[in-house]
Order: C-alpha cells, then sequence, then structure tokens
C-alpha cells in the first residue's frame, strides 16, 4: 500500500493540485476509438465556453508506438503569462491555474510560441490559442474522468513525485522494496 504523503484536500488549500502525466500508461486509447481524454475535454470545453472556444485542451502526439500526452503544466512561472500581451493569461489566485480570458484573446500567438511544453494550441479560424485550465472549477477533470489507463491523474505534486520515485525504485529492487521501504 502506498504511503500518501499530503491528501487531496491539504493540497488543494495551497493550490498544488495538478493534472499530472503518467506517459508510459497511455496508449492513445487506440482500441476504444482513440483519445477518450481529448473527447472528453472538448466536449466539455463546447458546454462550458460554446462553439466558439469549443475545443480540447489536451492533445495526444504519437511517434512510432508511443504516445505522448500534450497538457498545461501549470508553471509556476509561467511563460504564456509573461508573454501574453493583451494580458488574456494570468494566474488565477484562487485556484492557482494560469487561465485564459478567451474575449481578451487577440491571436498573437505569443503564448503558443513562448511554451516549453507545446501544451498551448493556436486556433486559427476563431483566431485565439486555447489551452488546459486544468477544470480548476471541477471535482475532477473530464480528462482524467475519461482516461480509463491511469495516464493523467489530478493529484498534490509532492504524491506525484513519490510516486514516480517509488516506481522507479520497484522497477530497480523488485519484490525486495517493502522490505527497503520499512526500514526508513
Amino acid at each position: 500500500m502506498s504511503k500518501k504523503l499530503t491528501n487531496l484536500e491539504e493540497d488543494l488549500k495551497k493550490n498544488q493540485i495538478e493534472i499530472m502525466l503518467y506517459p508510459s500508461k497511455c496508449d492513445g486509447c487506440e482500441s476504444e476509438g482513440f483519445a477518450a481524454c481529448v473527447k472528453a475535454c472538448e466536449s466539455h470545453m463546447s458546454e462550458k465556453y460554446g462553439s466558439k472556444y469549443a475545443g480540447a485542451r489536451i492533445n495526444i502526439k504519437k511517434k512510432g508506438n508511443k504516445f505522448f500526452p500534450l497538457i498545461c503544466h501549470n508553471c509556476d512561472e509561467a511563460p504564456c503569462v509573461d508573454a501574453c500581451m493583451p494580458g488574456a493569461r494570468y494566474k488565477d489566485l484562487e485556484s492557482g491555474w494560469t487561465v485564459t480570458n478567451y474575449k481578451k484573446c487577440v491571436g498573437c500567438w505569443m503564448c503558443v510560441m513562448s511554451c516549453p511544453f507545446g501544451a498551448i494550441e493556436r486556433i486559427g479560424k476563431d483566431h485565439f490559442a486555447s489551452k488546459c485550465d486544468g477544470c480548476s472549477d471541477e471535482d475532477t477533470p473530464k480528462c482524467v474522468e475519461a482516461c480509463k489507463k491511469g495516464a493523467l491523474k489530478r493529484i498534490g505534486i509532492k504524491n506525484y513525485s513519490y510516486e514516480r520515485r517509488l516506481s522507479v525504485a520497484k522497477k530497480i529492487y523488485g519484490p525486495y522494496i517493502k522490505s527497503i521501504s520499512k526500514q526508513y
């Protein structure tokens, strides 16, 4: 059983909840019609913003036989916020997420160019740049709900780091990890 360093409520109070990626678990939902997370996000964004600002805020890229979910990493010092000339991108103080006021977005694409993760998409026909807002107004983001493989999780940063390190340790030490972790 994995020990939790902090609980979800504590992390929520500190604005430390993110949608974290476990890329090795992503299979692109190929057997289920491809990219359930993308479809769920797209449907949710249509409901939330209407048809003009609809479209998924997550993408799945494929290289060879591997899939890579692209989603906002919600940088502490977000380059997209600094690059946004009209001030459409900003840090929401309540949720801690970098969000967008799409009515202010003029489609200058500076945020697209500044994002180190390629998580902001240019929507040319309606001339705006879309990105994930973490569904900070939802209990569980729609992409996380739709991901049956566990490649996307809504989790605190400390717990994510712990899970990743534990996973690596299990690969190295195999079944001996339980006896090692009890020593500490």
